[in-house]
């Protein structure tokens, strides 16, 4: 299994950096404070991520120039990677936990994200070995695009609604 370390990069959690224990792999930047496109480049790569909608996301994955594939993300639901090799990817969450996996079409799991409770900003990912170099790159860096987004949507939700919530409740 290969391991990787993210961590965020900056206070807003809009630029993520990624190490592998011997050395940085890359590094994620989305683009504004209000959108949702970002960029991860490496040694090797620039992976684009267009952002079309907002609780159903449409992501168009650009490698190096390239459209390679489309993500489909909803904040209520399903989130899944398609490539134009035929390849499909699941990501999965965990209840009430920021730990995620990518599995593949037939369900196994070849990448896991574990975050420790109260470890805001950072966390480990594991891959499996089968998984290719190039593959390895693209997935990683498209799910950790894919988990940022939906924890600042979920911030969004909780910063609009709470009020709201708790005005309806104390009057």
């Amino acid at each position: 299994m290969h391991v990787l370390h993210w961590k965020q990069l900056d206070w807003s959690g809009r630029e993520f950096g990624l190490r592998s224990p011997e050395h940085t792999v890359g590094k994620l930047a989305f683009e504004s404070w209000t959108g949702f496109d970002a960029t991860y480049t490496s040694e090797k790569v620039t992976i684009q991520f267009r952002n079309r909608g907002w609780f159903e996301q449409d992501v168009t994955i650009v490698y190096n120039g390239e459209e390679i594939g489309q993500a489909r993300a909803s904040l209520f639901g399903k989130t899944t990677v398609q490539l134009r090799t035929g390849e499909t990817y699941t990501l999965k969450s965990e209840a009430f936990s920021y730990n995620r996996t990518v599995q593949d079409a037939t369900g196994h799991t070849i990448i896991s994200f574990k975050q420790p409770t109260f470890s805001f900003g950072k966390g480990e990912i594991g891959v499996a070995d089968s998984v290719s170099e190039l593959s390895r790159e693209v997935l990683v860096s498209t799910s950790l695009y894919l988990k940022a987004v939906s924890e600042h949507q979920a911030a969004i939700l909780i910063i609009v609604f709470i009020p709201i919530f708790l005005r309806n409740i104390l009057d």
